[in-house]
């Protein structure tokens, strides 16, 4: 069974309190989504950042618009697993520097790649990052189960004032892919 954490933010239109945060591999219909503990997801989420209001039926993100990518300070970014490889990049757009490293489960990490970044280059991340939703993953995204193997991975995004925290194992964020061609494209190196 999975034990999920339920939200109820106050709906932006109607302003009830008759909300919840929206499970992704569930019928989007009430009397699904909150009896949520009578399935059995193969992989599901925790944390959701999508809303639905039951009095009004209004859908909604927790965040909207490119004004709050701007605000990003800094990004960490890692994927590890057995036997590797294993990738950390760290993006800070103040400084605007990338480091980016690789390592292998049977060898000792190897120098750390840096990398200055331009203007334009930060503004082209922000964009993806925006293209690709980033700020809209759910918390957590998991597998149901033991699973020894696979892929483990986390990015921390950091404000002026505050952090998120987004990770997983062996299951993505729809637009997994693109976030790792882009960091990929940013660093001149592999991250998968």
């Amino acid at each position: 069974m999975i034990n999920l954490r339920r939200l109820s933010p106050i709906c932006p239109k109607c302003k009830s309190s008759s909300t919840y945060d929206v499970i992704p591999n569930l019928p989007e219909t009430p009397e699904h989504q909150l009896q949520a503990l009578d399935y059995n997801l193969d992989n599901y989420a925790i944390g959701n950042a999508k809303f639905y209001c039951m009095t009004c039926n209004h859908t909604w993100k927790k965040y909207r618009g490119k004004k709050l990518y701007e605000r990003i300070t800094r990004i960490y970014a890692s994927t590890w697993g057995f036997p590797g490889p294993n990738y950390e990049v760290r993006i800070d757009c103040i400084k605007k520097t990338i480091e980016h490293s690789t390592s292998l489960y049977d060898r000792k990490r190897p120098g750390i790649d840096l990398k200055k970044l331009n203007d334009n280059e930060i503004k082209w991340l922000l964009n993806r990052l925006y293209e690709c939703n980033l700020l809209n993953w759910a918390e957590e995204y998991e597998v149901n189960g033991l699973v020894c193997d696979g892929t483990h991975w986390s990015v921390r995004i950091e404000y002026d004032t505050y952090c998120e925290i987004k990770t997983g194992s062996n299951h993505f964020p729809d637009k997994w892919t693109r976030f790792c061609k882009v960091i990929s494209k940013l660093s001149d190196n592999d991250f998968y």
